[in-house]
């Protein structure tokens, strides 16, 4: 990355990731992601505008790059625990031949899986993530939605690697299920961010002004959300 600078800063479902461009000539721009960091190559000619144009347009190619790279840096971490509305829950392997996961005094009791089986673990613990949010999300939907003039249509999961939410133009609201993992009060505010969308499909002063209107904490929420969210897409 000789003669790099950092020109911009990509927003992602946890805070940002560095945009370095380098100068060089060339007759296309490239691009690269590495340790979490995109880098821009053009030629000295090439436009900002243009080379904003090119990141929009590989948007979602880039995010996709850059949580899988630290998704695979987290890979060699042991996985003991599992955080669950943002508290670290031990695991304990109970063996037995069915797949399960459930609540015990003092931990997640994990059955069906080897202790050397760390795929294995890690996709009971995405089912059973998947099975807390489709109980847990409805309620909380339910209880913000109330103080909306515009209720939303339907809820469903998602398993989206660049969003926590989203909200279509009939009302459909998607929330990643690896939400789970945050504080009760992120989800709150991922939530009221949706249904804020139902008055306002933008990001204006209004839309802000409808969310902090439903979820009033919702600053401190982000905040979380861009310091730790990386860590929950530690699962596929």
């Amino acid at each position: 990355m000789k003669n790099a600078s950092v020109w911009h800063r990509l927003p992602l479902p946890d805070g940002e990731a560095p945009v370095l461009l380098t100068r060089r000539a060339r007759k296309s721009i490239g691009i690269k992601v590495h340790g979490g960091v995109v880098e821009l190559i053009a030629a000295p000619g090439v436009s900002q505008q243009r080379l904003h144009q090119v990141l929009e347009l590989r948007r979602d190619w880039i995010i996709g790059h850059v949580l899988r790279q630290r998704s695979q840096l987290a890979a060699g971490v042991e996985l003991t625990h599992l955080t669950l509305l943002g508290d670290a829950l031990p695991l304990q392997l109970a063996g037995g031949q069915r797949r399960t996961v459930r609540h015990g005094p003092d931990a997640l009791v994990v059955g069906g899986v080897a202790a050397d089986d760390r795929e294995g673990l890690k996709t009971v613990l995405a089912k059973f993530l998947k099975r807390e949010a489709a109980t847990l999300f409805p309620s909380r939907l339910a209880l913000l939605a109330a103080r909306c003039p515009r209720p939303p249509a339907q809820l469903q999961l998602s398993s989206a690697r660049t969003r926590w939410g989203s909200c279509s133009a009939d009302g459909r609201i998607r929330l990643n299920w690896r939400l789970m993992q945050a504080p009760l009060a992120v989800i709150d505010y991922v939530i009221a961010h949706e249904l804020a969308h139902l008055q306002h499909m933008n990001h204006s002063p209004a839309f802000w002004a409808e969310t902090e209107r439903l979820y009033p904490a919702w600053r401190e929420a982000r905040r979380w959300l861009r310091q730790h969210g990386g860590a929950l897409f530690a699962f596929d």
